[in-house]
């Protein structure tokens, strides 16, 4: 869906075949880089070692295979000598259908779920499900897998309707706000990092790449000012 979304976007319909290619090839090699970064920040929070007899006790953690993604298609877009942020502007529609359909999915495996309620978006998991082995009983649990692909949904909808040239700033701006609140309410094994249980691994990287996007901004706005003087 995310594909498909990105061929009949009309800014890259405009483009070359072979940038278009290029751009395709470089996702390409992106999401298997951070399917390993997913997999390797996990059973670096879990203490888990990575070899053979340990994979199926490793899971895959979003923010880990984002940053190693990110980092990878950043250096192949400047291999290419391509405009880094207004690619990734023009991605960002994409990333959030993959995003979503990426939760949804998470909802339907049962991993990443949160933690018991009483209230009326409390739902219960079947039993041999991962919150069912996790609490040893079914209960009410929030859905929160549903909740960030909710949440997902409504900022595709506004960077849709808005048609802003900051989609990507927007993007992981609000992204790592909701991800840092969410977590609170997140009921799986959060792992450890830094020797401390105060903020999960997902709080503290969603504080790093906040705070790299807000640099972004202020260098843009810096550039911007500079450019105006002269």
């Amino acid at each position: 869906m995310a594909m498909l979304n990105l061929q009949y976007e009309k800014d890259f319909m405009s483009k070359d075949e072979k940038y278009k290619q290029t751009i395709h090839f470089g996702l390409l090699l992106a999401i298997l880089i951070g399917s390993s970064g997913a997999f390797a920040f996990d059973a670096f929070t879990q203490g888990i070692s990575i070899q053979v007899s340990n994979f199926n006790k490793i899971g895959l953690t979003f923010l880990g295979g984002f940053v190693a993604g990110l980092l990878f298609f950043v250096l192949y877009l400047k291999v290419f000598s391509f405009p880094i942020l207004e690619t990734l502007n023009l991605l960002t529609l994409s990333f959030c259908i993959a995003h979503l359909f990426g939760r949804v999915g998470c909802f339907f495996a049962g991993c990443c779920f949160g933690k018991p309620t009483n209230s009326i978006f409390g739902i219960i998991f079947p039993i041999d499900s991962l919150p069912y082995n996790h609490f040893h009983k079914q209960i009410k649990i929030f859905p929160t897998q549903l909740f960030e692909s909710s949440f997902i949904l409504i900022l595709f909808t506004i960077l849709f309707l808005i048609k802003s040239k900051n989609n990507f700033i927007i993007y992981i701006t609000s992204y790592t706000i909701f991800r840092f609140l969410i977590e609170f309410i997140r009921a799986d094994n959060r792992g450890v990092i830094f020797n401390q249980d105060i903020l999960s691994p997902s709080q503290l990287f969603s504080i790093l790449i906040l705070t790299g996007a807000i640099v972004i901004i202020i260098m843009r706005k810096f550039a911007k000012s500079q450019i105006i003087e002269t």
